[in-house]
């Protein structure tokens, strides 16, 4: 298919109208119910493993754990992690001064939403590929 430059806005408007669409069928309370309870069970899985320390632990936080586990610097945890096929983050977070503040030299980061399962935090936190 050949597209013409003046097309691609176009295209664009009608990908974010399926967007909208896609995100107007879905029941957001379900979907938030749903995200607390993966982080809730991430969570707890998580403090079974050894030495992790997970950073932030507001009443109303948002579906997003920030850790470290043991002495492992977070870019070597999160090239591991990338070549078992498991997607987190890893730095700073563009947050320098909450690493100063934790006196840590970055974080490794996992973040949920409705399209994960437990499964898969069962394959992150075991540290196995799917």
């Amino acid at each position: 298919m050949e597209i013409r430059s003046g097309h691609t806005k176009c295209i664009g408007v009608l990908g974010l109208e399926a967007a909208i669409k896609y995100l107007q069928d879905l029941d957001l309370k379900k979907i938030h119910a749903y995200e607390l309870e993966l982080l809730d069970y991430a969570t707890v899985e998580l403090l079974k493993m050894e030495n992790v320390r997970i950073f932030g632990n507001a009443e109303n936080k948002t579906c997003v754990i920030s850790f470290n586990i043991g002495k492992i610097h977070p870019y070597d945890a999160g090239t591991i992690y990338d070549k078992l096929g498991i997607a987190l983050r890893s730095g700073h977070h563009c947050a320098q001064p909450v690493m100063q503040r934790f006196e840590v030299p970055g974080m490794i980061r996992a973040s949920l939403a409705f399209y994960n399962t437990q499964e898969e935090i069962d394959h992150f936190v075991e540290g196995r590929s799917r």
